[in-house]
């Protein structure tokens, strides 16, 4: 997998699944074009996130299967006033959220709503699986708790690490505790749900 390091703070999801649609199929170049192309046709708004529908609408129009499995369809965004929303913003949001549900039963996308593991993504990845896991990014860079998809895309043996397309820092090797930590700190310290596109 290709490197990609995203040119806004608001696109780590657009530019993770960017990533993944250029593995499956180079000739969707890793561009800011792209970025800014994906991330306009899944956007939840009001907010500036990426909707987890909206994405896996968006790789399958590319062409992808992908499969949603999350611990709760509905949206929800807790902390969101710390980011200057308002409730009728989320409220809006929500909105959104359901009509890029709606389109991805349409494609008839897999969506399985159930709490899954730390367990269950190492072992979706020993089976070449590739994951967009919603997880604690700051866990990753020793930061701030932050929500976030990266891409998880192998288990480097040598390494004894998971290989990651994280947005923000490229291509690392992330040990087993530590992703772990990132995904199990998602809920206690940021209150989100563990979500996932299985490709």
């Amino acid at each position: 997998m290709q490197a990609y390091i995203q040119t806004t703070e608001y696109t780590t999801a657009a530019s993770s699944l960017m990533a993944v649609i250029n593995h499956f199929k180079p000739d969707f170049k890793l561009s800011r074009e792209n970025e800014f192309f994906i991330w306009q046709n899944t956007v939840n708004l009001p907010v500036r996130a990426s909707s987890i529908y909206g994405l896996a609408v968006f790789a399958k129009q590319q062409g992808l299967n992908p499969n949603i499995v999350l611990g709760e369809k509905e949206y929800d965004y807790p902390d969101y006033r710390f980011k200057g929303y308002t409730k009728k913003e989320i409220d809006e949001a929500k909105f959104s959220s359901k009509l890029y549900h709606k389109k991805a039963r349409e494609l008839g996308i897999k969506i399985e709503e159930k709490e899954f593991d730390f367990k269950e993504v190492r072992k979706l990845v020993k089976l070449g699986k590739i994951l967009m896991l919603r997880l604690n990014e700051g866990a990753l860079r020793e930061s701030g708790s932050t929500s976030k998809y990266v891409v998880v895309h192998g288990f480097d043996n040598k390494y004894k690490a998971f290989s990651v397309m994280d947005p923000k820092q490229g291509l690392v090797n992330v040990s087993e505790d530590l992703l772990r930590e990132a995904f199990e700190t998602l809920e206690t310290k940021k209150k989100r749900d563990p979500r996932m596109i299985i490709f």
